[in-house]
Order: C-alpha cells, then structure tokens, then sequence
C-alpha cells in the first residue's frame, strides 16, 4: 500500500502515518518497494514464524502438562524465555481446591524461579556474565538470591544437575522444579515447571516430581524433532519399517516405488497371453508424486530434497526415467546416484527411489542472550 492509502485505511492525517511508516521500516516491520509502496518486513515474518513454532510446541507439550498435573495433582506450566523476563506458554492444572496457578502469559522472573535458571544455566559463561550484569536481581522474599556471585554457583549446579529447583524465592511458601526442553541443535527453547505449596513438596516429592518432568521432557523432544509416519493411502511397506522418518531438519524417505494401496502397480500392462509390458515413465511420476506428497504432510517439498537413490532394475530404461526426473528437479537439484539392480520385491516393480531432505526450520529457536 502507499502510505496514502494507509492513513485512508487508519482514517489518520498522511503526514503522522508516513513518519510512523517511516519508524517502522527503520525496525524492520515494513519494508518499501521501488515504487514507494509499503509491505510487511522480515521482522514481522521473523515473528510469525516463531509463533508457528511457540504453537507446535505447546501442542506437543500440553498432554504431557495434563499428565504431570494429574499425577502429582499440583499444577504445571511451560515456559519460554522472552528477554529479561520468562513467560508462561501453556499450564495445566489438577482438579484441587488449592493450587498454584499462573495464567498463560504471566511474566515471571528469571533470576529467582525454577523455569527462569533453566534459562540462564543454559547460556554461555561470557554471555551470562554479561546478561547477569543488566539483569535487576529485584529482592522478592528473603530467600531470593541477589549477589551476582552467589547466583552464578546455583546456576552452576543448575547446569550440572540438569534441572532447577525454586525455594520460596519468587513467592513465600512457593515450591518449583523445572527442567530444561530442548530443540533439534540441543539448545534450550522452553523449560516445563512443576509448583506446590511448600508444605506438599517435600523432598521425596521433588525427586519423584524431577524425574516425572525429566521423563516427559524427554518426550516431547522426541515428539517435536523425531517423527516416523506409515501412510494409510500408500501401499504398506513389506517389512517393518516406516514411509517416513523425520529427525530434526531432516527427512529420510524409504525406498518408494509404483505399487498401489491394493498391491497393484502403475504403469503395468498385462496382455491376454500373459506378457507384461512396463512404463517405467509412468512409474517414475508415480514415485515422484508419492514421495512429494509424504513430504508435503510433514512440511517439506521436492525443492527440499538433498540426495535422491534411485535403482533400476534394467539400465536400458535410464533415458526414459531421466526424461522424468528433469520434470520434477532442475540441474542444480539434489545430488543423485542410480544403479541397475538384480532383483527387486515384485516382477511388476522396474524402480525403486529413495530419498533424504533437508529444511533448517526457524522452529523452536532459542532467545538471544
């Protein structure tokens, strides 16, 4: 849009929307065309990613929350670090007439909560240093910890143990343990909390409660980064193996071929006398078709495709399968090797492809120290 058109749209005076137009293409929110014309900037599409990836992460952890909060009838939250302050994404809580509850959004602390050392355990010795140099260590309890000094040898413990513990430094009579989630490159992204009233956490709990956390932490880290798929609208694999496996940033698609749901193949003909004839065009866009669309069901595409393998069973059908691989793939595509091979499962199968993708996603990135 112009910025005429936008102080139309605001119902603002043109000279207040262009200096604020102004401001906001200076912090990256809109960017302007050549022609002068304002649109969303990368900041905006930096943000919108993320929250993509605050949602998946919730969705993966919330059932775990549920399940914490209606073992050990205390309620649950996990956490993500936004700045100087953690937030609270997502909570569960049990049914109990007396509860520690904080609402989705509540701000806490980082230098006195459970949740908030998980964060700054996790950072680098320099980098905590200077974050911790900023950071006002506020006194909230006489429990709270305010000496810079004697906060870096909690945090210190913090790293080692693997796990935070909060004692009425937040909140007198307040009790937390929080460990540490973490995304596909092993930082640390949210951190999942466990709060009672100190007169109902006592020591047996916490340890029982730490390794509840510990436990589930671990998976949801296997839910969000490691992921295998068997697809009910392709022909099940004739072994025990998955379509598909996802393991970070990566797709590794099993040997894919032209065979049907009902065992059937495409591109096969059968004459009266019994020869068959085989299109290996016809299986090639089969395949290529088949694998696109496992793809596409985990977020990925063919542009995302690294290393293609395919094997042939007769090298005579190498220019006919080449001719439809150049319909999916450009020259500078995925690096690929083809072989001729002796035997494949099925007389009707003339080819078989595997695959390996690779998309470095934004989900899940850790805040700047």
């Amino acid at each position: 849009m112009t910025a005429t058109e936008v102080a139309n749209a605001v119902g603002s005076n043109l000279a207040t929307v262009h200096r604020f137009l102004l401001t906001l293409e200076g912090e990256g929110v809109v960017s302007r065309t050549q022609a002068g014309r304002f649109h969303l900037g990368h900041a905006l599409a930096e943000l919108g990613g993320r929250v993509e990836g605050d949602a998946l992460l919730i969705d993966a952890a919330q059932p775990h929350l549920e399940a914490l909060a209606m073992e050990f009838r205390e309620g649950v939250h996990c956490v993500a670090r936004s700045g100087n302050q953690a937030i609270n994404a997502a909570h569960a809580q049990p049914d109990r007439s007396l509860v520690i509850s904080h609402a989705v959004g509540e701000p806490f602390p980082l230098h006195c909560t459970a949740a908030g050392k998980v964060f700054l355990a996790s950072m680098s010795s320099a980098n905590r240093r200077s974050f911790l140099s900023k950071l006002n260590l506020t006194r909230f309890t006489a429990a709270t910890i305010t000496d810079p000094v004697a906060l870096e040898r909690e945090l210190a413990t913090v790293a080692r143990q693997g796990y935070a513990v909060e004692n009425e430094e937040w909140e007198e009579g307040l009790i937390s343990v929080a460990a540490p989630l973490h995304n596909a490159k092993g930082a640390v992204v949210a951190a999942i909390a466990l709060s009672a009233p100190g007169s109902r956490f006592g020591d047996d709990m916490r340890s029982r409660a730490v390794q509840a956390i510990m436990a589930r932490v671990a998976e949801v880290e296997r839910s969000l980064f490691t992921e295998s798929r068997v697809f009910p609208s392709r022909a099940r694999p004739r072994g025990s193996f998955p379509h598909l496996k996802r393991v970070g940033d990566f797709v590794f698609v099993s040997g894919t071929s032209a065979r049907r749901p009902d065992d059937s193949f495409e591109g096969v003909t059968v004459a009266a006398d019994g020869s068959v004839t085989i299109d290996i065009r016809k299986q090639a866009q089969f395949v290529f078709e088949a694998i696109e669309g496992m793809l596409r069901s985990v977020g990925y595409d063919l542009t995302d495709l690294v290393d293609v393998q395919a094997y042939l069973l007769d090298m005579a059908d190498y220019g006919a399968f080449n001719e439809v691989y150049a319909r999916y793939f450009p020259p500078d595509g995925p690096t690929r090797t083809t072989v001729a091979v002796r035997e494949l499962p099925h007389p009707h199968q003339a080819l078989m492809v595997r695959a390996v993708a690779f998309n470095p996603r934004a989900h899940f990135e850790p805040e700047r120290d």
